[in-house]
């Protein structure tokens, strides 16, 4: 017993006791609570900071552990917040939920919790800070949707210039890509479910779009709901609909669901690996039996849509995990797709980069054009964010660069200089050190300058100090 009591008071660990029981360490419980969404904050009853994760960040000045020990009003922020909750839990010593700005101007949705002890004191408050932005943005997005997808039931004249048929961007070079396509177009005209897997940034919105374009749907909706970023329970209602009566709020005459009103076209779930254990089951039940029962109703639906999904998770470990369910799993993948990410398929990386180059220019009126040294830092670039960082830079480029030709000078630090990797040389035998230092000095220097055409730039781009290198285009140049 005194191995286990040991045991479980060791940080960063997980603990059963003999009778089975999980035990959590205070490590652990700090890497739960510092992984949460939502900021959480306690303070004691002096009010001084017994605790704060690590999104408390968002709208403190300062690292999370640096707030702990501080009283509320050393928080440069903390006054603030407006309207100030603190003086009614203190006064009447109850959970207080309200709406508030951040001091960054940020719609937040804050509760307090009073903790008291045996003498009906105040002990601690615990507080949890949720930011609503997101939240109304996506309600606000759907509504849209919804506001569409009724427009276009009853008038289908309307149907044209509501559904315009989603682009599909396909801009591929490299064969692995050209093959992936070629076979989309193929899976495209039969209705099986779609899994798309690849990495976040790869294009899997892309190629569900175009599946679309091919099928023989493409001229009914094609619908995108991200599952990440929708809370379940809106997430639920949204997509099934509900009946009358419900629950508090819901609209008298209950509500159709976005999967009734977008029958005939395609639901694309992307991130499907979030949706919770619930909602597993009903879209199990969805692609299975192409049936559904709205929240709180009793009357079974058909669901006319055909099914793609996507994700950057590893399905396959979260099913070993009891994560993802096995059935919906393979209900999911009658036809998967894997994009390999940009970093190995580097013959795609110039042409769209150029693509996106012209996009940019036309969009904020420049007239850019790309160095081949900037090209071949392109080419080199690992791209963990894939085709979604590459536009991202490409915009930033484009509407900051002073310069007509973007150049490698013009990369951000973490992109690798092209000039060295052009080295391939077979050294002779009996080389003497010095001159073939001299040699290679003359040869990154004058490549250097002819390309950058200044000492800072051959400074930055051979990572040397700008006296070093105006001393060296002197002495070769």
């Amino acid at each position: 017993m005194a191995d286990i009591i040991k045991a479980k008071n060791e940080p960063g660990t997980v603990r059963t006791d003999l009778k089975g029981e999980i035990n959590l360490t205070a490590e652990t419980m700090k890497k739960i609570i510092d992984n949460v969404y939502d900021e959480v904050m306690a303070i004691d009853g002096n009010e001084r900071v017994i605790y704060a994760n690590e999104a408390c960040e968002n709208h403190y000045r300062g690292d999370a552990p640096s707030m702990v020990g501080e009283y509320i009003e050393n928080l440069p922020t903390w006054y603030s917040w407006e309207p100030r909750s603190l003086p009614i839990m203190k006064k009447q010593k109850i959970r207080v939920t309200m709406d508030q700005i951040s001091p960054t101007g940020e719609k937040i949705l804050t509760t307090g919790t009073p903790v008291l002890d045996r003498n009906e004191n105040i002990e601690m408050i615990v507080y949890n800070v949720r930011n609503m932005v997101q939240l109304d943005a996506v309600k606000h997005d759907l509504g849209i949707i919804r506001e569409m997808l009724e427009a276009a039931k009853a008038n289908k004249n309307l149907e044209e210039k509501v559904f315009e048929k989603p682009q599909s961007d396909l801009i591929v070079h490299d064969p692995k890509m050209i093959e992936l396509i070629e076979f989309s177009a193929q899976i495209a005209v039969v209705d099986s479910t779609v899994l798309i897997q690849g990495e976040s940034g790869t294009g899997k919105g892309i190629i569900a779009k175009y599946i679309h374009n091919k099928s023989l749907r493409k001229e009914a909706p094609f619908l995108v709901i991200n599952c990440a970023a929708i809370p379940e329970n809106l997430l639920e209602s949204e997509l099934f609909g509900y009946a009358a009566g419900s629950f508090t709020g819901a609209a008298k005459k209950g509500k159709k669901g976005l999967i009734e009103l977008a029958a005939g076209g395609t639901l694309f779930l992307d991130e499907i690996g979030e949706l919770t254990p619930h909602l597993q089951a009903k879209f199990l039940h969805v692609i299975q039996d192409k049936q559904y029962v709205p929240v709180g109703g009793r009357k079974i639906k058909k669901a006319n849509v055909r099914i793609i999904a996507a994700s950057n998770l590893n399905l396959i470990e979260m099913m070993k995990q009891g994560k993802f369910r096995e059935d919906l799993y393979y209900r999911l993948n009658v036809v998967g797709i894997n994009i390999p990410p940009l970093r190995e398929r580097p013959q795609d990386i110039t042409i769209m980069a150029l693509n996106f180059l012209k996009k940019f220019n036309a969009k904020y009126n420049y007239r850019h054009e790309l160095s081949e040294g900037c090209l071949e830092a392109l080419q080199q670039n690992h791209w963990s964010g894939n085709v979604r960082e590459l536009e991202n830079l490409m915009e930033r480029l484009v509407v900051t660069v002073k310069a007509v030709v973007i150049d490698f000078i013009h990369l951000p630090d973490t992109f690798s200089d092209p000039i060295p990797n052009k080295w391939h040389r077979n050294i002779p035998r009996n080389t003497s050190f010095f001159e073939l230092r001299k040699e290679l000095e003359r040869e990154l220097i004058t490549r250097a300058y002819q390309e950058l055409g200044s000492s800072r730039k051959v400074a930055k781009s051979l990572k040397i100090s700008q006296s070093l290198a105006s001393k060296l285009i002197r002495k070769f140049c």
